[in-house]
């Protein structure tokens, strides 16, 4: 009998005598319909380079790897790299980084070529991931991560929603957004406290949305959300707007990124 995802992570730790480090976010997935809906979402093909958030046991990494040039996988955690480069020894085309994620050098990585990301996001440093990734110099051309069910409702918020605010405009301001999915705890090993959500991102080649001072964009961004509950001629009181056709009586959930373009580059 074939032994399940679940049966190998289990084993695997206890063979080598590990458990999960709460303190760096490890949850490993043991659900093998949720890790093909990972593979169909990176989209795959056999001259991809894979930058993988993680190498956790090698189980995902191993999945990719059969179907890609190239995986570069990057792991904080010494004794799960251990682990995870015996499992993956078969696989010639896969190569590991010991380093903080924050702190690696993507272009460098890459080396110039086009590249994907993929990984499970620990939940408590999911944020300046995602700004490392979408404010890179050479940004990836597909993102496929697994993120905090919350937080990927955030990214992919829509004007109007609770969810939307700074984050997600930061977020769709560099990229097309999509949620994927939705996975539950028990997908997970050991259960995280929340829901999680695959979110593929697919940053911009060139910006989609035109402002003349991309840093004043995010300030008026974030003044406006600062006092969500405010209209904008409160809330933006200390910059000085010229004459607009937006409505500044409404609240900063009700615009859209263009809207806050334009608003912006009528501002000094």
């Amino acid at each position: 009998m074939t032994p399940t995802l679940a049966q190998i992570t289990k084993e695997l730790l206890a063979s080598y005598g590990r458990h999960p480090r709460k303190r760096l976010g490890q949850h490993f997935l043991i659900d093998p319909k949720v890790l093909q809906r990972i593979i169909h979402a990176g989209e795959l093909c056999q001259d991809d380079l894979v930058i993988e958030i993680g190498s956790g046991l090698g189980v995902v990494t191993a999945e990719i790897a059969k179907l890609v040039y190239q995986v570069i996988a990057v792991e904080v955690d010494k004794e799960l790299l251990k682990i995870s480069q015996e499992v993956l020894n078969p696989y010639q085309n896969v190569s590991f980084v010991l380093k903080d994620f924050l702190k690696a050098d993507l272009p460098n990585l890459a080396l110039g070529r086009r590249y994907k990301i993929m990984g499970n996001l620990p939940y408590y440093i999911t944020a300046p991931i995602i700004e490392k990734i979408l404010e890179a110099k050479d940004k990836p051309e597909l993102a496929v991560l697994m993120a905090q069910k919350e937080v990927a409702e955030r990214m992919t918020a829509s004007p109007g929603s609770k969810k939307y605010g700074s984050f997600s405009i930061f977020v769709q301001y560099h990229a097309e957004t999509k949620l994927d999915s939705l996975v539950s705890k028990s997908s997970f090993y050991p259960w995280p406290e929340v829901s999680s959500a695959i979110v593929v991102l697919r940053p911009y080649k060139t910006p989609k949305y035109k402002v003349k001072n991309e840093k004043l964009f995010f300030d008026v961004v974030h003044a406006a959300f600062q006092q969500r509950r405010k209209q904008l001629k409160n809330s933006l009181s200390n910059f000085s707007i010229k004459a607009t056709k937006i409505n500044l009586s409404r609240r900063p959930e009700s615009l859209s990124i263009q809207e806050f373009a334009e608003l912006t580059n009528l501002t000094d």
